[in-house]
């Protein structure tokens, strides 16, 4: 009689092996959620810093660098960030804004990104979302410098140097006046006017940022605090700056507050330039403001005239004179 084959120790061994490989796969499996994070984290890693090179290369130059905006809108901003998806962020870096000077960055639209880099770009913007300050928050608490600036420009014909008040209208800079009503009261009456007590309404020249600015001095005022205006430099630059962008109302506001800190000679070239703002002549506007920089020692950019006031071209070399005495 044929002995019976003895399998245990098959059995065993296949036991064994499956055991190992449950619990091998178990470990897998309890370390893969880490291992997928940390692929992740370093993904993300590489797209922040990806995108931070092409924005700080490419964007910082209009939006700052830090998102704050300089001559195009902040993106470091908790209200646009909170309201507005990554797609949308994503469509308009890669087809641009229309009639804006924020050009199309994709080159499905004919510019120079991939759509990996615009997806970079968005993440990058997207990091600031955490920390973001509220921008519009910030602009309707006022700046009471802006304000001073604007009431330099604006206000003081009627009520006075530092809101002393005149016979045309009465002191602002008034602490126990300014104590009887809020800001939201202030704001209206500047943007509505006070038409019985001869107060014109101003809401069709300045915005409600420049209002709360004019109510930010007052409250500055109201604490008796001394606001420091920007000195003439800084003022010259910003009246350019402001040029440059075809912004004549920031030129004029700049402009006179740079009067109140100007010397006799820097106050003429500024009289000047206002008066080339009220003619609507820019040419003259720009040579006051190139004589004020050189006046103050400010680095000026040197004009490129490729002819003379007639529009001619300068005269050629005398060795490219066709009609010298060598030339016949």
């Amino acid at each position: 009689m044929r002995q019976k084959e003895n399998y245990s120790r098959f059995v065993a061994v296949a036991l064994v092996l499956t055991v190992a490989v449950l619990a091998s796969f178990q470990a897998y499996i309890f370390r893969e959620p880490g291992r997928i994070a940390a692929d992740e984290e370093r993904d993300l890693s590489f797209a922040v810093s990806e995108g931070e090179l092409l924005y700080s290369e490419n964007c910082a130059m209009c939006h700052g660098q830090d998102g704050e905006g300089v001559d195009a809108p902040a993106l470091n901003d908790k209200r646009l960030l909170s309201r507005t998806a990554d797609e949308t962020i994503f469509s308009l870096i890669s087809s641009g804004v229309p009639s804006t000077e924020m050009p199309a960055w994709n080159q499905l639209h004919g510019g120079p990104f991939t759509d990996d880099q615009v997806r970079q770009l968005v993440i990058f913007i997207r990091q600031w979302e955490k920390d973001a300050p509220d921008r519009l928050a910030e602009a309707m608490a006022g700046d009471p410098v802006d304000g001073l600036i604007l009431y330099n420009s604006t206000c003081i014909v009627c009520h006075g140097p530092e809101g002393v008040g005149t016979d045309v209208a009465p002191a602002l800079n008034d602490p126990e006046n300014l104590g009887f009503f809020d800001d939201d009261w202030y704001v209206d009456a500047i943007l509505d006017g006070r038409p019985a007590q001869g107060m014109p309404t101003w809401g069709t020249v300045l915005s409600p940022i420049q209002a709360r600015n004019l109510v930010a001095m007052l409250r500055a005022w109201e604490r008796g605090e001394t606001i420091e205006l920007p000195n003439a430099e800084e003022l010259i630059a910003d009246a350019l700056h402001a040029l440059d962008h075809g912004d004549m109302h920031g030129v004029e506001d700049a402009l006179s507050a740079a009067a109140a800190a100007a010397d006799h000679d820097l106050a003429e070239i500024i009289d000047e330039a206002l008066e080339a703002i009220e003619a609507n002549d820019v040419p003259t506007l720009e040579s006051a403001i190139r004589d004020a920089q050189i006046l103050l020692g400010m680095e000026v950019e040197e004009e490129h005239d490729d002819g003379d006031e007639h529009g001619e071209p300068p005269p050629a070399d005398a060795e490219h004179d066709d009609g010298d005495e060598h030339g016949g």
